[in-house]
């Protein structure tokens, strides 16, 4: 049984001299970055395949690292299973778990044939001195002193998982989907391999059948999950979706997606945009790029599968509607499949990565593959989304491109000082490098780059009073802002944010979410402030226990993220408390909009004077009597 710990304290961030709207390249990963989260505010985990990187850890080569964010650093750490493929999220304790893998391999992704060793076997054999990772879970608490270290439990599961996608729930456990016994580009009905199941951690029994899974192959590898408001899983895999009741393990099926196939090998960039007081943290889910099959059984000896184009479109979904019904949203600025999300403090989404022809995966013998790679023609262009602007203006791709071909094994995760670190590619079997292959046209990449979006250069709101954890509900909590931080925006302009970027791997970030806290103000009269907010609403689904940043925004301009407990820091059912009314916005600076004493709730980037703003501080304290009773 593996231990479960609390999440250590995390030291304050400084910012990088990064120039706003820029790429940097920062440092070497020395592994490449397959599957990659933020830890601490410091500490950046980076998981592999098994291969051969040139760093060593017992007598191996490596296939996990730290990386340190300010010193761009790195200290391997050890794993005895390969983790190919793997799926990961946090726990409700702020420690990360990842999940399943593919067989022992040799030199060039060669199966192991020692006979023991993909039987439960615990000794490593071969020249990279692992074994199976099928049934491994693998756990690790984050820290800042070199403590910490990876745990294996490489019988865990009863059965094994390569591609599984994980998703963290209301008690602060997670939900295990899906995924297939061992290697294969897909999830192919004739391989039958197929695990179509789902699981939890820690376990609660026996693993659940889903005919969703069992109906969507061989496209339903990483099935894009999401937690909604309601309790319910949302999943889409291949062309279609459905809603998932853990309580009775009903499910029901929604509307098709259209346009193009989104999970794995298509793989979208998606993500569920910002949850906000002004859009009643209504759950939308965006998914932008991908590919529509030729073969909808993605057969690479029937099908020159580099030599379609990714798809342009995007579409979204509010599946907690009375009607759920797929919205055209405005194309990208050019096909992308394998892109890359990140939500911003100011609520704009960042996309990198990504290519304009192909797909994920890679194979041998074929005569249509660059490489191995079933992808080329990458897109080094990054844009901006911002879903509030109107219609046909949403996308911003006024930026420079990036010097790195990020393909197949790509990843992004948020940073503290609201950069975007960004690493991996590895679209081969083993370790390609211009050493060992001059002519590879898309080599095994351990360069990180740190993208520093617009604000980045900006001076930087500098709150005080952030308090180190977040509730269900129950009191307020003040935040001070000196004058110097509103710079004569008007207090108006400020939000306060929880972020996390999850879990990345094959364009999909496990856990993404962002959410707004309601606040009011006192506004002083020489220009200071103090922000009275609210803890989150009491409902665990909106925002699930764990590690969370936490950011004042003022004018779009995020403060550096202060790494906080969402929730009592244990895997239970949470304490959901009734949401407290806050104060009414005062001011006493001359010409304000609260100067005159009535109530201002700010509400995401809107102000609601006078009535409004009781109703709204009524509606939030009706919303947790409901999640209370429920």
């Amino acid at each position: 049984m593996l231990l479960l710990t609390s999440i250590l304290a995390l030291p304050a961030v400084a910012l990088a001299a990064g120039k706003a709207n820029t790429f940097e390249i920062v440092g070497d990963t020395g592994v490449s970055a397959q599957q990659m989260f933020l830890g601490t505010a410091n500490k950046v985990y980076i998981v592999d395949k098994v291969q051969n990187n040139s760093l060593r850890i017992n007598n191996h080569p490596a296939w996990a690292t730290e990386y340190d964010i300010e010193a761009n650093t790195v200290r391997a750490l050890d794993i005895k299973t390969n983790s190919f493929c793997a799926g990961g999220s946090f726990l409700g304790n702020g420690s990360w778990l990842d999940v399943g893998g593919n067989q022992a391999v040799e030199e060039n992704g060669v199966a192991n044939t020692d006979p023991t060793l993909n039987l439960s076997s615990t000794t490593p054999s071969g020249d990279y001195q692992d074994t199976d990772g099928g049934r491994d879970l693998r756990l690790i608490t984050p820290c800042d002193d070199d403590s910490c270290s990876w745990t294996d439990d490489m019988d865990g599961m009863p059965a094994n998982r390569w591609y599984p996608s994980l998703e963290t729930l209301s008690d602060g456990s997670i939900i295990i989907i899906g995924g297939e016994l061992w290697g294969g580009f897909v999830n192919s009905v004739s391989g039958m391999q197929s695990v179509p199941t789902y699981e939890f951690f820690p376990t609660r029994g026996a693993p659940v059948n889903s005919s969703f899974l069992e109906d969507t192959q061989p496209a339903n590898l990483y099935p894009l999950t999401w937690l909604l408001p309601s309790g319910q899983l949302f999943m889409q895999a291949s062309w279609s979706a459905t809603l998932l009741d853990l309580d009775t393990n009903g499910e029901t099926r929604l509307p098709n997606i259209t346009h193009a196939q989104r999970t794995y090998p298509a793989s979208a960039a998606t993500a569920m945009l910002p949850l906000t007081p002004s859009n009643n943290y209504t759950a939308t889910l965006l998914f932008c790029g991908g590919m529509d099959p030729v073969r909808d059984d993605w057969n690479q000896n029937k099908w020159e599968v580099i030599k379609t184009p990714t798809s342009s479109s995007c579409v979204s979904i509010d599946p907690t509607s009375d009607n759920p019904t797929w919205t055209d949203e405005s194309d990208l600025p050019e096909n992308r499949g394998m892109g890359s999300f990140i939500i911003l403090p100011n609520d704009l989404l960042f996309l990198s990565n990504g290519v304009g022809h192909g797909s994920a995966g890679y194979g041998f013998n074929l005569n249509w593959t660059a490489g191995q790679g079933f992808a080329e023609d990458p897109v080094l262009r990054p844009a901006y989304y911002n879903h509030s602007a109107p219609a046909g203006q949403r996308w911003d791709t006024n930026l420079p491109n990036s010097t790195i071909p990020r393909l197949y094994h790509s990843s992004s995760v948020l940073l503290p000082d609201g950069s975007v670190f960004i690493a991996g590619s590895s679209p081969s079997a083993d370790v390609i490098t211009k050493e060992n292959n001059g002519s590879y046209p898309f080599f095994t990449e351990y360069r990180a780059e740190r993208f520093y979006p617009s604000y980045y250069d900006a001076g930087r709101p500098v709150p005080t009073g952030l308090p180190t954890s977040i509730s269900y509900g129950g009191n307020s909590f003040d935040i001070s802002l000196p004058a110097s931080s509103l710079n004569d925006t008007g207090i108006d302009n400020v939000a306060v944010k929880l972020i996390r970027s999850g879990f990345s791997t094959h364009a999909y970030n496990m856990g993404m979410r962002s959410i707004e806290l309601n606040h009011t103000y006192t506004e002083n009269s020489d220009g200071s402030a103090v922000l009275h907010v609210s803890q989150l609403p009491p409902n665990a689904n909106l925002y699930v226990p764990g590690p969370a940043l936490l950011f004042v925004v003022v004018n779009g301009i995020p403060s550096i993220g202060e790494m906080v407990t969402v929730g009592n820091g244990k895997i239970e059912n949470q304490t959901l408390s009734a949401a407290t009314v806050l104060p009414a916005s005062t001011s006493s600076k001359a010409g304000s909009s609260a100067s005159a004493g009535t109530s201002a709730t700010k509400s995401g980037g809107a102000t609601v004077v006078g009535v409004h703003g009781a109703v709204m501080a009524a509606a939030l304290v009706f919303c947790g009597a409901l999640a209370l009773a429920a």
